[in-house]
C-alpha cells in the first residue's frame, strides 16, 4: 500500500500497554470491529516524545491511550501528556488506562488531574484484571470515541498477486483484486470482461490472496471507471444469503487486511523513527565536534598579521 493509502482515516495508538492484560489479539479484534489500532513501544533508540509528534506529523487523526503504570525513564506521566495536550489542542484526543484501583478516591484523584486539570478528551480507564473484560470494555472506548470514523470496515488495498477465478454463464474469467475488506472486494479484469448485471449473485468465486486461498460467493453492486479501468465490486454473502462471509473466510480475510494495514504502518513509522534517531546521532556528533575544536589563539591588539610566503 501506498503511504498516502496508508494515513487515510483514524489511527488508535495505546502507547506501553500492558500485554499480560491488553495482548496483540485485541488488535485483530479491534479490525474487525472498523478501528484501527497499534501498540506504541517505549525504546532506547528514538525518545517517546519523539515518536509521538511523529505520529501528528504523519497521520491527521490520531487518538492515544497512554498506560500511566508503565515506568519509563526520563518520563512524568502528567508533565509528558499535559505537554502533547498544549501542542496539538483538539488534534490529540488522549486517555489514560490504568489498572483498576481498589481505593475510589485514586481513581477520583486521577480523573480530577486528567480529565479537568490537563484536560484530555478521551477519559481515564481502569483496566480490569482479565483479559476477556479488557476487550470488551475498549471496544466500548473506542466506540465512545468515534476511533472508526466514517468507515465501517477496513479495507486493505492489493497489488497484482491477489487474484480470482469465476465463472459466469458457463465461462470462466480471472480477475486482479484491487481491495478486499471483510465485508466486500473490488476488481478488475484484465481480459475479457463478464457481462454480469448488478445484484447478480457469483457462488465459488476462487480467490488467491498472497498465499490465502478461499472460495466465496458475491453480488455484484457496482461497476465504475477508475483510470480508464472498469472496477467490479462485489459484495460477500455466506451460505445463507447474508451481507458478510462465512466465519472461517471472515477470520482470514481479517488477518490478511490487518496484515496488511499493520505492516505498512509499521514499515512507515520505523522508517520515519529511524530518520528521527539519524537527525539527533548527527545533532550530538555536530555538538561534540564544536566542543572539541581547536580555538584560535587571539591576536595581539595593534598587530598586523600578513600571510607568510
Amino acid at each position: 500500500m501506498e503511504k498516502k493509502e496508508l494515513a487515510l482515516g483514524i489511527k488508535t495508538f495505546f502507547v506501553a500497554p500492558d500485554l499480560s492484560l491488553f495482548p496483540e489479539e485485541f488488535l485483530k479484534t479491534f479490525f474487525l470491529k472498523g478501528y484501527e489500532t497499534y501498540f506504541l513501544e517505549d525504546d532506547a533508540y528514538c525518545p517517546l516524545e519523539a515518536k509521538v509528534d511523529a505520529l501528528f506529523g504523519l497521520f491527521s487523526q490520531v487518538i492515544l491511550f497512554f498506560n500511566i503504570d508503565r515506568r519509563i525513564n526520563g518520563v512524568d506521566w502528567p508533565l509528558f501528556i499535559r505537554g502533547i495536550q498544549n501542542r496539538y489542542g483538539e488534534r490529540a484526543i488522549i486517555g489514560v488506562m490504568f489498572q483498576k484501583r481498589n481505593d475510589q478516591e485514586d481513581v477520583r484523584t486521577l480523573e480530577r488531574l486528567y480529565l479537568y486539570s490537563i484536560g484530555i478528551f478521551g477519559g481515564c480507564i481502569p483496566s480490569e484484571y482479565k483479559k476477556v473484560r479488557n476487550l470488551t470494555l475498549f471496544l466500548n472506548v473506542l466506540a465512545a470515541n468515534q476511533a472508526n470514523g466514517q468507515r465501517r470496515r477496513l479495507r486493505a488495498v492489493c497489488d497484482d498477486s491477489y487474484k480470482a477465478n469465476m465463472a459466469y454463464g458457463g465461462i470462466g474469467y480471472r480477475c486482479l483484486v484491487r481491495d478486499i475488506s471483510i465485508s466486500h472486494f473490488s476488481c478488475v479484469f484484465p481480459d475479457d470482461k463478464p457481462e454480469i448485471p448488478l445484484h447478480e449473485r457469483i457462488n465459488q468465486i476462487q480467490m488467491s490472496l498472497h498465499g490465502i486461498i478461499l472460495k466465496v460467493d458475491g453480488v455484484l453492486c457496482l461497476k465504475r471507471v477508475l483510470n480508464e479501468d472498469e472496477i467490479y465490486v462485489f459484495v460477500f454473502r455466506t451460505r445463507e444469503g447474508r451481507e458478510g462471509l462465512n466465519p472461517d473466510n471472515l477470520e482470514r480475510v481479517n488477518d490478511l487486511v490487518f496484515r496488511v494495514l499493520s505492516g505498512g504502518i509499521q514499515e512507515m513509522l520505523r522508517a520515519e523513527f529511524s530518520a528521527i534517531r539519524a537527525r539527533r546521532l548527527a545533532g550530538q556528533a555536530s555538538a561534540s565536534s564544536l566542543a572539541h575544536a581547536p580555538i584560535a589563539a587571539p591576536t595581539p591588539e595593534g598587530v598586523e598579521v600578513t600571510p607568510s610566503d
